[in-house]
């Protein structure tokens, strides 16, 4: 019997595998700029909207108040019957509100009488941004108004 000797085939070299290492730390980095990101936003603009309602809930109390505050003089002395009670003292009024709802003076309200009877107040404030207020950006101005009526209802006739 012949014999075959059989040579060994070659075997093929692995490729080598590339390596992730490089790439995850890239998108570790981008995901965590973008987690700081939606934190600075989050902040600065929850900063904002507390703002904006303190000031909205200021100019409403504050108009309920001086719709409140009747001229009772000009009621006692009418002749007739009134279908509006007319105001009086409104920026007193106003101004008195203003002090005991913020007495650290950040919010400012103005009064104004739209008609015999009905008050508009608008209020403002600056909101200084907590985090990128760091960076320079300036402050925010956040406005609010409100109106209240006093209207006088007429009984029922039984």
């Amino acid at each position: 019997m012949a014999s075959v000797s059989a040579q060994p085939q070659p075997q093929p070299q692995p490729q080598p595998q590339p390596s992730d290492g490089g790439t995850i730390l890239i998108l570790t980095l981008g995901y965590l700029m973008v987690a700081a990101m939606l934190v600075v936003v989050v902040t600065d603009v929850s900063a904002v909207y507390l703002a904006r309602r303190s000031v909205a809930s200021a100019a409403d109390g504050a108009a309920l108040a001086a719709a409140q505050r009747i001229d009772e003089n000009a009621v006692y002395t009418a002749a007739g019957t009134l279908d509006r009670l007319p105001l009086a003292d409104i920026d007193e009024t106003v101004s008195r509100y203003q002090q005991q709802a913020d007495p650290s003076g950040r919010t400012s309200l103005s009064a104004s009488l739209v008609d015999a009877a009905t008050v508009r107040v608008e209020g403002t404030r600056t909101v200084d941004l907590p985090v990128v207020g760091v960076l320079g950006v300036g402050p925010v101005t956040v406005r609010a108004g409100a109106q209240a009526q006093s209207v006088v209802r007429q009984p029922f006739e039984p």
